[in-house]
């Protein structure tokens, strides 16, 4: 009996040998794990949202083909030529997975993406100055100068659809009684927006608030020794424009002073002069009634050689 062991050996192996070629033969399925990959994404569009490194592929084969497969080099690839601008909601089948003719895939998780795409835009808005307070009582904003005052801002078209301007850091006015307020201000940009410009410059003005009065004048007459002359009327009304603040004063009208100044060498006899005003700082004259004072020139006398 123990004469034929090389017999006995030789069928076992032979035994070994069918059963691998029948084992390997035999259909099985596996999970695997292969990388996503995008190709011919348009021009200037990204993915903000949705994507995913890899998928889960279920596969069914032989076990040799099964076992022999380069798992290093599978991917699926993810066309997106017709993606949009948004939510764009594509399908992952297996029939886009071609692995070998021997090897089918049969199942891929997950089924499908939401993938937001977006595209990269610019464009041209205004700035805002953010602004709070004013240089003291009595006085009220005229207006404000910014350089630039127009930003080129860059971000994905969906960022940018609400932006209609930039605005800047806060300015608070110093209550300096000053009538301007100058320097620079930080721009204040949205998340995901972007500008070449990160502050401006500013100018801010501000006035008196005004109230408009009308008033009687005495006329003052400029008096010259070689002759003498006399007016009519001796007092204008007037409509003027006066700082508030003034008016705060008792004293004000005072200050208002009307002279009537013929020059050094007037013509003898009667012609009109228009009066000269001199008012405090602020004051403005919108209208003088009469706008002209008639005068009657005649020579001094005392002086006639």
């Amino acid at each position: 009996m123990w004469n034929n062991w090389q017999y006995r050996a030789l069928a076992l192996l032979l035994a070994l040998a069918c059963w691998y070629v029948v084992s390997g033969q035999e259909k099985v399925e596996t999970w695997l794990e292969v990388p996503l990959e995008f190709v011919n994404l348009p021009q200037q569009m990204e993915i903000t949202s949705g994507l995913v490194n890899k998928l889960q592929v279920r596969i069914r084969g032989t076990s040799n083909q099964v076992r022999s497969l380069n798992t290093g080099r599978l991917a699926y690839k993810l066309d997106l030529a017709k993606v949009q601008v948004g939510t764009n909601v594509i399908p992952l089948v297996p029939e886009s997975m071609a692995i070998t003719s021997a090897v089918e895939v049969v199942e891929i998780n997950p089924t499908r993406l939401e993938l937001v795409a977006d595209v990269m835009v610019s464009k041209s808005v205004p700035v805002h100055l953010d602004w709070e307070g004013l240089p003291g009582e009595d006085m009220q904003f005229k207006n404000a100068t910014v350089v630039p005052d127009q930003v080129t801002v860059t971000g994905f078209a969906s960022a940018l659809e609400k932006v209609d301007r930039v605005p800047t850091v806060r300015v608070q006015v110093p209550a300096d009684g000053s009538l301007t307020a100058s320097g620079r201000a930080r721009l204040l940009l949205p998340p995901d927006v972007r500008t070449s410009v990160a502050s401006v410059s500013y100018d801010l003005h501000f006035g008196h608030i005004k109230q408009e009065i009308w008033i009687k004048v005495n006329l003052e007459a400029v008096e010259y020794p070689s002759f003498t002359y006399v007016m009519e009327p001796k007092f204008a009304r007037v409509r003027l424009l006066v700082p508030v603040r003034l008016l705060k004063d008792k004293d004000w009208r005072e200050k208002l002073r009307m002279t009537v100044d013929p020059g050094a060498n007037p013509a003898l006899g009667q012609s009109v002069v228009k009066p000269e005003y001199i008012f405090p700082d602020g004051v403005e004259l919108l209208e003088s009634k009469p706008e002209e004072i008639e005068i009657i020139v005649q020579r001094n006398e005392s002086l006639t050689p």
